[in-house]
């Protein structure tokens, strides 16, 4: 996806002054706050929710099939 940017700061552009850039030159993500600690951070939390919830399904398996066996 591309967009057109101006690439002077004047409102309103000047039409030698337009250019078509790709998404990713004209987003900074560092200047958003999206750094590789963050995405390794979120990635871990949401990690570790799926792991959870992972074991506690599995520890309600494996209490019901105790439950069932008495």
């Amino acid at each position: 996806m591309r967009y057109l940017v101006c690439i002077v700061d004047a409102d309103p552009c000047p039409t030698d002054s337009i250019a078509s850039l790709p998404f990713l030159e004209t987003v900074d993500f560092t200047a958003m706050g999206i750094t590789p600690e963050v995405l390794f951070y979120v990635f871990g939390w949401g990690f570790a929710a799926v792991f959870l919830f992972w074991l506690l399904g599995l520890g309600t398996a494996i209490a019901l099939a105790m439950i069932r066996k008495l």
